[in-house]
């Protein structure tokens, strides 16, 4: 039996072509965002900002995002993903281009706020396409994460060159000239299916309350978005001179991307080959691992086991959170995505505010003991043990 059309548009379509057109949507849409990371701070003055305005600017994005997924979630099973993917990339084009136009703090929050309601529903657009065939959600979310990094990177590394090149703001009317070629994309994707929202659909909410595999990426993002992302360079230190900490820290960033292209499709290969529950735990446990290692002062091996059991998780989970799901995935992956978000968001400003009565290493082991209960406490649900019986055929 078919089930009903609760994502909103197209649930039927599993074509790779539509996988390919969301992710490079979405690729392409973030090569604004990543490039503002790297220039804005030493930068400030030419974009009318203070140096306090620029952490609100760079954090403006997240936080408008991670209270507004459930929001977009039922926004694109109302308008359907397509239209939702082409209004986004268009509003994308837009926040790049704002970096480009306008000084001072107000236009550029307003584009970075703008920037965040794009992003969260060019993600969701994204996943919602990769679940649609649920018999290969883990090989496709993975693609879709491993498109997703080829924009960053080119930010990072031509981008930067051309923003020497051509000025830190100008370069920005540039890539917002690339990245029209999202919305082109966003035109191709297949036409909606007619769908009448259910009467009585459940409204969004600014904070869902989580499951248990939402506290489990809470503590991802809380510990490696956050904790491990403000203090490795802090870390790193200590040990060498501080140009070369913030090259090795550079290094790991800039590597954590080309891992991740090669870990997503990798553990959504196998999560498909063998299900996803396996893979899922060992992915968890190596992370666990990792941040324990930090924790006891083995740094590099344990960046390493952190950077790819992060990107393993950023497939496996949400494609575990389309295996629980009984109907549409829209908003358990909005759902989902918020919690990770909201774990980022929160990590660095108590790392903050505890650093001054505590160390970097120690905050790691209470992070690792605080994400291996949370993966106890899923392995013991109800759903996880329902979730590996077969399912029926959809």
């Amino acid at each position: 039996m078919t089930p009903s059309s609760s994502s909103g548009d197209d649930p039927q379509d599993k074509s790779w072509r539509s996988l390919w057109l969301s992710s490079g949507a979405l690729s392409l849409s973030l090569l604004g965002d990543a490039l503002i990371y790297i220039v804005l701070p030493v930068n400030a003055d030419l974009f009318g900002v203070s140096l306090a305005w620029v952490g609100v600017l760079l954090a403006a994005n997240r936080i408008v995002r991670t209270f507004s997924y459930g929001m977009l979630a039922v926004l694109g099973e109302r308008i359907g993903i397509r239209n939702l993917c082409i209004f986004a990339s268009i509003t994308a084009v837009i926040s790049t281009a704002m970096y480009g136009l306008f000084q001072g703090w107000a236009p550029l929050l307003a584009a970075r706020i703008l920037w965040g309601l794009s992003y969260g529903a060019l993600l969701l657009v994204a996943l919602g396409y990769a679940a649609s065939d649920r018999a290969r959600t883990g090989t496709r979310v993975g693609v879709s994460r491993a498109i997703e990094q080829v924009g960053p990177l080119f930010a990072l590394t031509a981008g930067a060159w051309l923003a020497g090149v051509l000025g830190p703001r100008d370069v920005f009317f540039y890539l917002a000239l690339v990245s029209c070629i999202a919305a082109l994309f966003a035109f191709m994707l297949p036409p909606r299916i007619a769908h009448v929202p259910t009467p009585g659909a459940s409204r969004p909410s600014a904070l869902p309350k989580p499951d248990r595999l939402d506290i489990l990426i809470f503590w991802m993002g809380f510990g490696v978005d956050g904790v491990f992302t403000m203090t490795v360079t802090i870390m790193l230190a200590k040990h060498v001179a501080l140009e070369v900490a913030m090259l090795s820290g550079g290094l790991i960033f800039a590597g954590r991307r080309v891992i991740e292209m090669l870990a997503a499709p990798l553990s959504g290969f196998i999560a498909d080959r063998f299900g996803v529950h396996r893979p899922l735990i060992a992915a968890s446990v190596l992370l666990a691992i990792g941040l324990s290692c930090v924790g006891a002062g083995w740094l590099y091996a344990g960046a390493i086991a952190i950077v790819v059991a992060r990107g393993a998780l950023g497939t496996l989970i949400p494609a575990a959170v389309a295996l629980f799901a009984s109907g549409g995935v829209l908003q358990p992956l909005a759902r989902n995505q918020t919690w990770r978000d909201i774990g980022a968001a929160l990590g660095p400003l108590m790392t903050g505010f505890v650093l001054a009565s505590t160390t970097p290493e120690f905050l790691h082991i209470v992070i690792a003991a605080a994400f291996f209960v949370s993966l106890l406490w899923l392995l013991a649900s109800p759903a996880w043990r329902a979730s590996r019986k077969p399912r029926a055929v959809e």
